[in-house]
């Protein structure tokens, strides 16, 4: 039998040079941020601000509530965001409203629409209306770019949230909070 002994580092007492080892050393570890930053319950909610300007400062929060199921996405050449089946609708009038369609205002009772899948591989998801006057052909046009432009605002989130994830920042964070040790060249204990 052997007993060696060894000395262990918090990250803030380590060199500048292996302060710069852990973090890379952690940034390729195998994480998967990606699946923790679709997991966040506001992912797919509008801007808070908005919400609260159309529904006031005691609004129902979510109005879009992410159930987490199925969530697709790529923030690089092929950027598409798939969360169709993540997409639950707490509100009916009022996700209509926040989409520029008021049915009390225009005495409707109803007006359908699907979030969809997009028809392509690797698209965005789609919302499609049915059951609406004719008269409200560009108003449904509006709706679909600002559904659309809100996927869009959603992945651009997702890759905010990844890259920041990456940052060393961010591993920095993790690595203090989590009080790993180091041996003295940066090596995770």
């Amino acid at each position: 039998m052997r007993v060696v002994n060894t000395k262990v580092y918090q990250f803030s007492e380590l060199s500048d040079e292996a302060k710069q080892v852990a973090i890379e050393n952690y940034r390729n570890e195998d994480q998967d941020f990606g699946n923790w930053v679709v997991d966040d319950c506001a992912l797919l909610e509008p801007q808070e601000s908005e919400l609260r300007e159309l529904f006031g400062v005691d609004y129902d929060f979510p109005l879009i509530k992410n159930n987490r199921t199925d969530i697709y996405f790529n923030t690089d050449r092929n950027r598409f965001l798939d969360c169709s089946k993540a997409i639950e609708i707490t509100n009916d009038k009022k996700f209509l409203k926040w989409l520029g369609i008021d049915i009390e205002v225009k005495g409707l009772e109803y007006i359908g629409y699907s979030i969809l899948a997009s028809r392509f591989r690797n698209g965005d998801t789609t919302i499609d209306f049915d059951n609406y006057p004719s008269d409200f052909d560009e108003v449904i046009l509006l709706a679909q770019s600002k559904f659309n432009n809100h996927i869009q605002h959603v992945l651009k989130g997702i890759e905010e949230s990844i890259n920041y994830r990456y940052s060393d920042v961010s591993i920095i964070e993790d690595i203090e909070s989590n009080e790993y040790e180091f041996l003295s060249n940066g090596e995770k204990f």
